[in-house]
């Protein structure tokens, strides 16, 4: 498909559904500094672009690290560009990741890249002013599957590889957006309905989920989440052609049963990404989870330990 003659292009996401990104990064815009193309590890998509505020720094800046969709075989970090300047402007530094697409490599290298991503930045926090006890994470569709597996896993040294193994891949919250949990019984799913998500997971796992059994079970992160799994807070479209909202059900069930805090919120008559998930409402509910989670420091109050909140995409 040819770029539109303008800044903006479309990426193809699981399920032929269009996600309107940036094509090319341009200049940034007054008050922010973008540092592009920092590489966190040796391969040529083990880079991320770091967004930081301009102006006097006098604590260090909480971090949201931002991970792309596309179906673990496509995407950019250039797609986070728009959240970036939006979470830039309430005084948080932003990291946009690219990592190993399945086209590169199987699973895990993909979590292994968050993974690396994440100590690269908390390794760098000194030399550019990040509050390297609050790290932030969202994520959108297959990127949302990495961020949860990464926040569900805080206690879990595994897949640990790469650069900065000193610096520990901890986050303090999650933001999943429409990302799959199970990948086997997505696969199921996926077959039945004969959408393309069946194809990316054979991708990414190298095979079918039962032919692989040992990375189809460690690509949930349901099997991983305990005492140490930060806040989570779940957005998923009630009409999610590619990943049902039963995937998203799944993740919070499994985090409540567990004791741990978690908010799903479910958008009526949304599908796979689009601008419901950006609509005034989501966007104040990923803010004040933020706001609560990194600039407060924890899980005070008002974060409700377990909640299902509800919106209606509007009609176009």
């Amino acid at each position: 498909m040819n770029p539109l003659p303008t800044l903006l292009r479309i990426v193809l996401l699981a399920g032929g559904l269009p996600l309107l990104s940036l094509a090319a990064p341009g200049p940034a815009p007054a008050g922010v500094i973008v540092h592009r193309d920092f590489a966190y590890d040796a391969h040529p998509r083990q880079k991320l672009d770091l967004y930081l505020p301009i102006g006097r720094l006098t604590q260090p800046r909480p971090l949201i690290i931002y991970l792309h969709g596309g179906g673990w075989r496509q995407g950019s970090k250039d797609d986070g560009r728009p959240l970036a300047l939006r979470f830039v402007a309430q005084g948080y530094a932003v990291a946009c990741v690219d990592y190993r697409l399945s086209g590169d490599a199987g699973y895990p290298a993909q979590l292994e890249d968050a993974k690396a991503a994440v100590r690269w930045l908390r390794g760098s926090a000194e030399r550019y002013g990040l509050d390297r006890d609050h790290f932030g994470i969202l994520g959108v569709a297959a990127g949302g599957h990495l961020a949860a597996l990464l926040g569900a896993m805080n206690s879990c040294r595994l897949y640990e590889s790469g650069a900065a193994l000193d610096q520990p891949s901890r986050v303090q919250a999650v933001v999943d957006c429409s990302g799959p949990v199970d990948l086997l019984q997505l696969f199921d799913d996926a077959q039945r309905r004969g959408t393309p998500v069946a194809g990316e997971i054979v991708q990414l796992l190298g095979g079918e989920p039962r032919q692989v059994p040992v990375p189809a079970g460690a690509s949930n992160p349901i099997q991983f989440a305990d005492v140490e799994t930060p806040p989570f807070l779940i957005i998923h479209g009630d009409q999610d052609p590619a990943v049902p909202l039963g995937q998203s059900r799944l993740l919070y069930d499994a985090l409540v049963a567990k004791g741990l805090c978690a908010h799903l919120h479910i958008i009526h008559g949304a599908g796979h990404g689009g601008p419901a998930f950006t609509a005034p409402g989501v966007n104040a509910l990923v803010d004040e989870f933020f706001a609560q989670t990194l600039k407060k420091g924890g899980q005070p109050p008002e974060l409700e330990p377990a909640a299902i909140t509800e919106s209606r995409a509007a009609q176009e």
